[in-house]
C-alpha cells in the first residue's frame, strides 16, 4: 500500500514523514505490523444521501457533516449525540468549515452560494452570493474575521466572516479551485487547483506570491501541518506533496496508491486512506507502517478526518451514516537501540502501552523470522504477571507471548509491557509483526495500534565505498556462484546468486543510493542481456517478500535504461585521435552489424565485421567497436578526415572522424 516512489528529493525535516505505496512492509529485515479488529467506533445516524463532507471544530467538541439531503448535522462529540440539522440550502453542499472559535459555521453549495450559521444554536445568519459555480471549499483565517471560499468558477473570494460582506476576489488559477486554507499564523492563503498548480497569497492583500508546480495531477486538497512549517497537497494520483511553507522548496512525496481521500493528523504522526472496499487503512507516518484496518461501513467512504488531539477518527460515505473510531490507545513498539545492528549483533525492542486506562487482561504475541532473527530473552514489568512464556515456533516464523489473565487491575496510563532482545542471524528479507488485545475493567475489548518500530536493514552498500550505486550490483554480479565470498553472500545460504544481487538492487534509489552516480556508470557496467538474464533468474523463483519486489522493480528499471529509444551512430572518441579509436553506436532491434571506414574519395580502407549484435547500448570501451588507425593490410593510415558508415539490418548512418598525427 505504501511504497517507495518519487523520493529523489529529500529533507531531514520530513524523513519522518515518507510513506510507501504496493508494499505492505519495510524492505529490510523486519517490519512491524499491526490488524486491528473490532476497533471501537459508534455510528451517527440521521442524514437521508451520502455524507460528502465531515470537519471538527477547533477544539474538538463539535463535528460538521455535509450531505446530499441537502442538509448540515451538527454531533457533540463527547457525548455522540446529534445537536442540530441545518436546513436551507436548496443544492449539493461541498464544503463545511468551523470558525477557530466554532461559534460560525460557513457551507459553500453547487448553486455557488456560502451560508454563515451559528454554530451554537444551529441559527441561519446570512447568504454570502458572488460566486458563479460550486463553492469546494471555505476557510476562516485564525483570527475568525476572514473567510475564503474557493470555486470551480476559478476564483478565490474573501469575505468579512462577522458581517458577510465582500472584500476582493484573487485570480490567476487556469481551471477549478478545489481547497483554500490559511497559514496558522494568517499571513498566507494556499489554494489548490485543478490546473495542478498550487497558488501562495498574502492574506491580508491577496497579492500572489508564488506558483508551486510538481503536481502532475488535479490537487483536491491543501493543508498545513506541523504548526504551519509544512504545506501538505494531496492530488487525484495518490499522491502528497510537501512543501516548505516558507520557501515554497518542495520536501517530500508521498505516494499513496489504492487509496483515496487522504486524511494528514495534525500532530503528523498518522494518516488515513480510504480503499474501495469500504475500508479505512490507519497508517503510522514515521514507522511506514499500517496501524489498523477500519472497517464497518457498508459503502464507499467520501471524507475522513481527525480530531484535533488525533484521538478520534471521523468518516462519513455513502451508507449515510458518521463514524467516530477511538483511536486513544495503543500499543507502541520502539527501539531501545539507536543504531541498526549487523549480524551477530543484538538489539532490543520495548514494547510499551500509550494512553491506556484500567487495562487488566492483555496478550502480546511478537512474531519473527527464524531464517533472520533468533529470540535471546526478555524482561517485563509490572505489567505482566509472571506467566509469561515463550509461545512455539510455527513453520518458520518465531513467536514469543505474553499474556496476564489476573483479574486484578493491571494499572493505568503509560508504561512498558516489555523488553525482548533479539540476535541478527542472517541479513535474509523477512519481517516481524506484533498484534494485541486488551480489555478494561468493564471486560470490554479494547483496540490495539503498533507504532514506532526501527529496521535493521541489508549492507545494500556492499563494496563499503560510502555510496549505494550500481558498482554494488557489480561486485555480488563479479561473484555469482562464489562460495568463499561472505561480503558478497548477503542472506548467508553459503553462496552468491540471484537472491544476494536482488537484494542490493532493492537499495537503489533509497536515501543512501547514489540515482544519479550510478547512471554515468551504468552503460559501460552491464548489458540489456545480462539484465533480462538476471529478471528471467528471478522470476523463476516466484519471490513474493518485499525486499524481492522492490530489487525486482529496480532491475525492470535499469532494464529501460539500458533499452535505446532509437538506434544510432555516435561521435568516435577520442576525435581527433592517433592511433586508435573506439565508436560508439546502440541497437533498437538486433543485427548483423558493421563498420566501414572510407576516404573523403570514398573508398573503403577498413571493415569492421561485428557480427550479430542484440539490441542495446554499444558505447563504453569494452563494447564498442574499435579501430587502431590501420586499412585491411595492416598498414597504419595516413593523417587527415575520415568517414564511417555503421550497418545494422535496414538501419545505416555516416559520421566524420579525423586523425591527426
Amino acid at each position: 500500500m505504501l511504497n517507495y516512489q518519487h523520493l529523489a528529493i529529500e529533507s531531514k525535516k520530513v524523513v519522518a514523514m515518507k510513506i510507501t505505496l504496493n508494499l505492505l512492509v519495510f524492505l529490510t529485515i523486519f517490519s512491524l505490523n499491526a490488524f486491528a479488529q473490532d476497533f471501537p467506533h459508534i455510528s451517527l445516524e440521521g442524514h437521508t444521501n451520502r455524507v460528502t463532507r465531515i470537519v471538527f471544530s477547533s477544539d474538538g467538541s463539535m463535528l460538521a457533516s455535509a450531505s446530499e439531503d441537502g442538509t448540515i448535522r451538527l454531533w457533540n462529540v463527547v457525548t455522540r449525540t446529534h445537536k442540530h440539522t441545518l436546513t436551507g440550502h436548496t443544492s449539493y453542499i461541498h464544503s463545511v468549515a468551523f470558525s477557530p472559535d466554532g461559534r460560525t459555521l460557513a457551507s459553500g453549495s453547487e448553486n455557488g452560494k456560502i451560508r454563515l450559521w451559528n454554530a451554537t444554536t444551529g441559527q441561519y445568519r446570512v447568504t454570502l452570493e458572488g460566486h458563479r459555480n460550486e463553492v469546494s471549499s471555505v476557510a476562516f483565517s485564525p483570527d475568525g474575521k476572514t473567510l475564503a471560499s474557493g470555486s470551480s468558477d476559478r476564483t478565490i473570494r474573501l469575505w468579512n466572516a462577522t458581517t458577510g460582506q465582500y472584500k476582493v476576489t484573487l485570480e490567476g488559477h487556469s481551471e477549478n479551485i478545489n481547497s483554500v486554507v490559511f497559514s496558522p499564523d494568517g499571513k498566507t492563503l494556499a489554494s489548490g487547483s485543478s490546473d495542478r498548480t498550487i497558488r501562495l497569497w498574502d492574506a491580508i492583500t491577496g497579492f500572489h506570491k508564488q506558483t508551486l508546480e510538481e503536481h502532475t495531477d488535479s490537487i483536491y486538497d491543501v493543508s498545513f501541518i506541523e504548526k504551519g512549517k509544512t504545506l501538505a497537497s494531496k492530488n487525484n494520483n495518490n499522491t502528497v506533496y510537501l512543501w516548505d511553507a516558507t520557501t515554497g522548496q518542495h520536501k517530500d512525496v508521498l505516494t499513496v496508491d489504492n487509496f483515496r481521500n487522504v486524511a494528514i493528523s495534525l500532530d503528523t504522526k498518522m494518516l488515513a486512506g480510504v480503499d474501495r472496499n469500504h475500508r479505512i487503512s490507519l497508517w503510522d507516518i514515521a514507522t511506514e507502517g499500517e496501524i489498523a484496518s477500519l472497517t464497518g461501513h457498508t459503502a464507499d467512504i467520501y471524507s475522513v478526518a481527525f480530531s484535533p488531539n488525533s484521538k478520534i477518527l471521523a468518516s462519513g460515505g455513502s451508507d449515510r451514516t458518521v463514524r467516530l473510531w477511538d483511536i486513544s490507545t495503543r500499543v507502541s513498539i520502539a527501539p531501545s537501540t539507536v543504531e541498526s545492528p549487523a549480524v551477530g549483533r543484538q538489539f532490543k525492542l520495548n514494547i510499551n502501552i500509550v494512553g491506556g486506562q484500567d487495562v487488566r487482561g492483555y496478550e502480546i504475541a511478537v512474531e519473527y523470522d527464524n531464517n533472520s532473527l533468533r529470540y535471546v530473552s526478555h524482561t517485563h514489568s509490572d505489567y505482566l504477571s509472571d506467566k509469561v512464556y515463550r509461545g512455539p515456533i510455527v513453520s518458520k516464523l518465531g513467536q514469543i507471548s505474553f499474556s496476564n489473565v489476573s483479574t486484578a487491575t493491571a494499572g493505568s496510563g503509560d508504561g512498558t509491557l516489555a523488553t525482548i532482545t533479539f540476535k541478527v542471524v542472517s541479513r535474509s528479507a523477512s519481517t516481524i509483526g506484533l498484534s494485541a488485545t486488551f480489555s478494561n475493567s468493564d471486560g470490554e475489548r479494547l483496540p490495539y495500534i503498533a507504532i514506532s518500530g526501527r529496521v535493521v536493514e541489508p549492507p545494500w552498500d556492499i563494496n563499503g565505498d560510502g555510496s549505494v550505486d550500481i558498482l554494488d550490483l557489480s561486485f555480488i554480479a563479479a561473484r555469482f556462484g562464489r562460495k568463499d565470498q561472505t561480503e558478497a553472500d548477503i542472506n548467508n545460504d553459503g553462496v552468491v546468486d540471484i537472491k544476494d544481487l536482488i537484494t542490493v538492487a532493492s537499495g537503489m534509489g533509497r536515501e543512501a543510493a547514489a540515482p544519479i552516480g550510478y547512471q554515468h556508470n551504468l552503460k559501460g557496467t552491464f548489458t540489456k542481456n545480462t539484465v533480462q538474464q538476471w529478471l528471467a533468474q528471478v522470476l523463476q523463483l516466484n519471490l513474493t517478500d518485499p525486499t524481492s519486489q522492490k530489487g525486482i522493480l529496480f532491475l525492470e528499471y535499469l532494464l529501460t535504461l539500458l533499452t535505446p529509444k532509437e538506434s544510432a551512430l555516435l561521435p568516435n572518441y577520442p576525435n581527433p585521435f592517433n592511433p586508435e579509436t573506439w565508436i560508439p553506436y546502440q541497437l533498437t532491434q538486433p543485427a548483423d552489424t558493421s563498420i566501414s571506414i572510407y576516404t573523403v574519395e570514398g573508398t573503403v580502407i577498413r571493415t569492421l565485421d561485428l557480427g550479430y549484435r542484440p539490441s542495446g547500448i554499444y558505447h563504453d570501451k569494452t563494447r564498442a567497436a574499435y579501430w587502431d588507425g590501420k586499412n585491411s593490410l595492416g598498414e597504419a593510415v595516413a593523417s587527415g578526415v575520415y568517414f564511417y558508415t555503421l550497418t545494422a539490418g535496414a538501419f545505416k548512418s555516416t559520421r566524420k572522424m579525423l586523425i591527426l598525427k
